[in-house]
This record gives structure tokens, sequence and C-alpha cells, in this order.
């Protein structure tokens, strides 16, 4: 399986590329039981949302270390297994399923002692403006930013989109990837099979939602469709590689799929 572990310890200095990452591929790196990011405009609020998250007793995200000698953010490494595509049939157990529901659960309870500045620079490509109620949230916990241990989620990693969010929008980005809010025509590898309606049950019933909340999430999940597509669309146009990438390999259609099977679910599930 391919796994964020190694076989044997990093050596301390030596920097190992990290997978992964639309707008940081090749960026990020592990340096013995660190990562380091190179420093973007959200570094700053991300960081302290971090350090809050480790004060309030929160495990299960990298906690910042300071800067390097290149300028660099440091994090805790969080060791463990994370999926890269094609996707493994481990990741699509019911007991990884329900694992990372409980682990964003845990932190968005986390989260929401948590003063943040809606006026910092956050990157939010493919969120509304934060309203009432609003926590910072991950916003992009996609099977590639979860990692796990035993079969279980142990940590999220990648927060690069945290912003101010309402925390349903950020069960319904979860949702995309782990239900996942896909065409089953779309559900590959290690997913292809899996009985969507019994994985969107299971995730709500570990947030304890109720069923005006799970048409929320729906919803919710309908409109991140929406921008991400417009937010894609504009990348692959500025020629960013990875973006471009994907859109070449037919995001737009599948997308559009994916928009269509969900607003059919919701309408039989959840009437």
């Amino acid at each position: 399986m391919t796994t964020s572990s190694d076989p044997a310890p990093v050596t301390e200095g030596i920097e190992i590329p990290l997978p992964g990452g639309m707008g940081s591929g090749g960026l990020v790196v592990r340096v013995g039981d660190t990562v380091r990011r190179p420093i973007v405009a959200q570094t700053e609020p991300v960081e302290a949302f971090l350090s809050h998250l480790a004060s309030v007793g929160f495990d299960g995200a990298p906690e910042p270390l300071g800067r390097d000698a290149k300028g660099r953010s440091i994090l805790t490494w969080m060791p463990g297994d994370v999926a890269l595509p094609p996707f493994p049939a481990w990741v699509a157990t019911d007991e990884a399923l329900v694992s990372v529901a409980l682990l964003q659960r845990r932190m968005h309870d986390a989260s929401r002692s948590f003063v943040f500045s809606p006026l910092a620079p956050w990157y939010r490509p493919n969120l509304p403006d934060a309203g009432p109620g609003a926590i910072v949230c991950h916003n992009d916990l996609c099977v590639e930013n979860v990692v796990l241990a035993d079969g279980r989620a142990t940590a999220f990693i990648d927060f690069d989109f945290s912003a101010p969010s309402d925390p349903l929008l950020d069960i319904a980005i979860a949702c995309r990837h782990w239900v996942p809010f896909k065409d089953p025509a779309d559900v590959l590898d290690g997913f292809a099979g899996v009985d969507q309606a019994r994985r969107f049950s299971l995730f709500c019933d570990a947030h304890g939602l109720s069923s005006t909340q799970r048409t929320e999430v729906v919803e919710h999940g309908l409109g991140f469709l929406d921008r991400a597509l417009v937010t894609m669309r504009a990348k692959a146009d500025e020629g960013l590689p990875l973006y471009v990438t994907v859109w070449e390999r037919g995001y737009e259609k599948q997308n559009r799929r994916s928009h269509e099977w969900l607003r059919r679910f919701g309408e039989t599930l959840l009437r």
C-alpha cells in the first residue's frame, strides 16, 4: 500500500519531497520528524489555528514549531498511512469512514473556542462568505489529507484551505471524498461498488446530525461542486500544471455527473 510512513527513520537534515498538494506539489518536504512548508499568505492564521488545536488537547493535527534556516514553516510530522490514487481498499472500510467523521467532530469541537479574525488572509477558493456560527474548519478533507493507523483516522494534514466556514459545509466536503459524493460511474479503485447511501448515513450518524442537518449537508455539497467547477476552470486557464492535468482528464464532466447524482440522491434519500 502507498503510505506516508517509512520502513526506516528519516535522517535529520535529509529532505524528502512529499507527494500531493494541488498548489504545493514538490515544495513540501519531510525532514526528520518534521514537515517543512513554504510560507504563503495564509500561513500565519493557519498556524495560529493549529497552535490553538494543540493547546486545547486536539492531537489530530500538526503543531507549528517556528521557522527553519530557509524561512519555511516547520510542523510536526504525523506518522501513519496516507493513501494516494489509485486508492486501496483499506481506506474504504466502514471503520475508516466512521473514524474520519469522529476525528472531524473532535476537531470542530476544539475549533469552537478559537477566536479568529475574518479579515485574516484565509485561502477560500471554494467557500462562500462565512456566516453566523462559522468556525475555522479544514475544508479539504480529501483522502490524501487524512492519516490512518491500524485502519483508523488519527490525524488531518495540509491545512492550507482551513478558514472560517459552516461546519456542515466542512462535512459536505469530507463526504464528497469519503462517501463519496460522486456518480457511481466515477467511484473507482478501492471505493468501487460501495453503498453510498449507507456510507452517508454512517458519516452523519457519527456526527450526530439531525435529518434537517443532513439535508443541509447535501445542499452544501451541491454548492461546493458549483464553486469548485468555477475554481478548477480558472486555475486551469491560468496554466497551473496540476489543475490543467485534472481539467484535461475530464473534471468538468465528472463534476457535472456528481452534481446530478447528488441532486437525485438528496431528493430520494432525504425527502
